[in-house]
């Protein structure tokens, strides 16, 4: 422990020598105009921020450190799923298992764990189910399409003092085009080198009455590749997927109407759990869907009132095929997860202090069966359990205005379920405003997870056994944030956090062979980061990070699948008299550890992406290239495959066509 105060400490002063170079290059700034305007017109107004606080702000102004992904940047760097967006945020990392992906930060990403430690919202409403709390849909499994997208708002550290379980590394909110944004008809088609192919239709339209409707449509039949694994041979026609998005808003005066429905077939052709390595009928299917209304009104010019009602459901379908002496054996996983939620929250402002808001939730579990069966060559039952949960949270946030350089921000929740026990999340934070260029943030925040239905009570008997005497996750988390502007077009920014994480749980091998979820050691994870973005000439913009940091479990100093650094650059700009827009994105991973302690090598990522702007009226053209230079690279694997590590795809391309009316 004194260790880890010590590398915080070292991280701070690191900081501050950071700060000493930024200030110096801000005393070369270009000086105000002549014509005598506010420092502050000189820069582009910030994008806006609302998972922070639940209200909107700057990123200056939000007590927290933010990323915020706009729909000109998914377009221009040709971004087609969630996980491609995260790869290229600071300090973010993305690993594949030819099941899903998965997302890490802070240096935590653990092979078995479902990314079960953030929270991924659709405007505010949760995306994690009941059953395995998971968050881990980056890929076509992530059910809306990302031509939807307004915003994307990636908050790092706690956030259960606003959200409750699970908003532990990082809340991702996704912003969606409003009804009124959408073209009347807009159509989309791409296809790939890897098998890939997908159609995409939306369509925005006014009922009259005030009532704005927008809907959405898509469906994907991806071949998938041939893949080739050491000792085994080839695994041909087992990697495919398949599937379908679905998406509807309206927007009628006060309240939203929302509704999303999604499914994904994903062949997995690894052999996992033990099952034949390369049989194309190993696969998996995740459906998640939900409908929900909210109410938002500004009551006063101080008072806000938002509330809203929903029901969600999960259905989780999975076949692992065994090899036997007399042929092949037959068995499945079916999980049906149902459950219904209210939400509410109030802003009002105190005289003399700030806006205080308040707030909470109730959740109810229709359902969370779990089913493990052989289906041929007998039909038996092996598992069947179904534990719904009832939980609630309330939470208060103030905000106190200390003077007009200093903003307070103090907050708390509780959290209480039937299957898991009361907990307290505070959270703390203080925004100085040195100056029109410059904030300084001090951040502070204890979270939690809870254990969930699929790590306490799924025991096969044959793979896996339950643990319901698992312990909730605890967290804490201290950050320090430094945010700048230097000169006119270029803004920067350096944090360092400390993270402290007990029982955590892990996935591990057990003395019978079993795979068992178990509350492990403590874990910790510090570091620093930098980022520079701006525009160098008034036609290109670029981004550039770097993140160091250590992650460790007290009996595993340096943690599987935990990079050391990070490195990301991007940069757009248009060419062609700017009918076409030129991207190209770079990303740094170091070494990384698997669970037999074999080193996964470092890696240079390279892709670029050509986007035609109103080439024609109607429709535009859009090229990229993944992994540009063919880099052969690896991942770490789960400990529920064979493998230690997984090769990645090497070098491909993708084309797709937008096709639009004229407004």
């Amino acid at each position: 422990m004194v260790y880890r105060g010590t590398r915080f400490l070292l991280i701070l002063r690191n900081l501050g020598l950071a700060l000493a170079v930024a200030g110096g290059m801000a005393a070369q700034d270009s000086p105000a105009p002549e014509d005598g305007s506010p420092e502050s017109v000189l820069f582009e107004p910030l994008p806006a921020v609302e998972a922070a606080t639940l209200r909107t702000q700057t990123l200056e102004d939000a007590p927290a450190n933010v990323t915020v992904i706009s729909a000109e940047e998914i377009r221009q760097y040709g971004w087609r799923t969630l996980g491609e967006v995260l790869a290229a945020v600071r300090g973010f990392y993305m690993t594949y298992d030819r099941g899903y992906q998965y997302a890490g930060v802070s240096g935590f990403s653990l092979p078995g764990d479902y990314t079960t430690r953030m929270l991924v919202m659709i405007n505010g409403h949760y995306m994690t189910d009941n059953v395995y709390s998971s968050n881990g849909f980056f890929g076509q499994d992530f059910d809306l399409d990302m031509d939807l997208v307004k915003r994307i708002e990636i908050v790092r550290g706690a956030t259960s003092a606003l959200y409750g379980s699970n908003g532990v590394l990082a809340t991702i909110n996704i912003v969606t085009k409003s009804p009124i944004e959408a073209k009347s008809l807009r159509a989309s088609t791409e296809t790939g080198s890897l098998g890939e192919k997908k159609l995409e239709l939306s369509s925005g339209m006014q009922l009259g009455g005030g009532a704005n409707l927008m809907v959405s449509a898509s469906a994907f039949n991806n071949a998938g590749q041939s893949l080739y694994f050491p000792g085994v041979g080839w695994a041909n026609h087992a990697d495919g997927e398949r599937g379908y998005h679905t998406y509807a808003s309206l927007v009628w005066r006060h309240w939203t109407f929302t509704g999303l429905l999604g499914s994904r077939l994903k062949q997995v052709p690894t052999g996992w759990f033990g099952t034949i390595v390369g049989d194309p009928g190993n696969h998996i299917v995740d459906s998640r869907g939900f409908f929900e209304a909210a109410y938002a009104r500004d009551l006063s010019a101080i008072c806000k009132f938002r509330w809203r009602i929903y029901y969600d459901q999960y259905r989780y379908r999975a076949r692992y095929d065994y090899a036997q002496d007399e042929g092949i054996a037959d068995y499945r996983d079916l999980t049906n997860g149902d459950w219904v939620g209210s939400q509410l929250a109030y802003d009002f402002a105190i005289p003399r202090v700030g806006v205080l808001t308040v707030g909470g939730e109730v959740n109810a579990d229709i359902r969370a069966l779990q089913e493990y069966y052989e289906e041929s060559p007998q039909q038996i039952g092996i598992l069947s359990v179904d534990h719904p949960d009832v939980s609630y949270g309330v939470f208060a946030q103030q905000q106190w205005q200390m003077s007009q350089a200093w903003t307070g921000y103090f907050g708390v929740r509780f959290d209480d379920s039937r299957l898991h026990p009361g907990f307290v999340s505070p959270r703390a934070a203080l925004v100085y405003r040195e100056s029109p260029r410059t904030t300084y943030k001090l951040l502070y925040g204890r979270a939690f997870r809870n254990p969930n239905a699929y790590e306490s009570y799924y025991d096969d008997g044959m793979t896996e056994i339950g643990n319901p005497s698992l312990r909730p996750e605890r967290a804490q988390t201290y950050e320090a944030v430094v945010e700048r502007k230097l000169g006119e077009h270029w803004k920067g920014l350096v944090n360092a956090y400390y993270y402290q994480l007990d029982n955590l749980i892990e996935a591990v091998d057990t003395p019978g062979g079993f795979l068992q979820y178990q509350n492990g050691a403590d874990g910790r994870a510090d570091g620093t980061s930098a980022e520079l973005s701006g525009k160098p000439a008034s036609w290109v913009e670029t981004t550039g990070s770097v993140t160091f940091e250590h992650a460790g479990l007290e009996n595993q100093p340096w943690m599987v699948n935990s990079p050391s650094w990070i490195a990301k650059w991007r940069a757009a700009a248009p060419v062609a008299h700017h009918k076409l827009w030129a991207a190209a994105a770079m990303q740094y991973l170091s070494t990384r550890r698997t669970v037999g302690d074999d080193i996964v090598p470092s890696v240079w990522l390279t892709d670029l992406t050509l986007t035609t702007s109103k080439l024609h009226p109607d429709f535009d053209i859009q090229f990229g290239v993944r992994n540009l230079l063919n880099r052969v690279y690896y991942d770490p694997a789960g400990v529920d495959l064979p493998e230690q590590m997984l090769e990645q795809d090497g070098r491909s391309i993708f084309l797709k066509l937008i096709l639009r009316t004229r407004e």
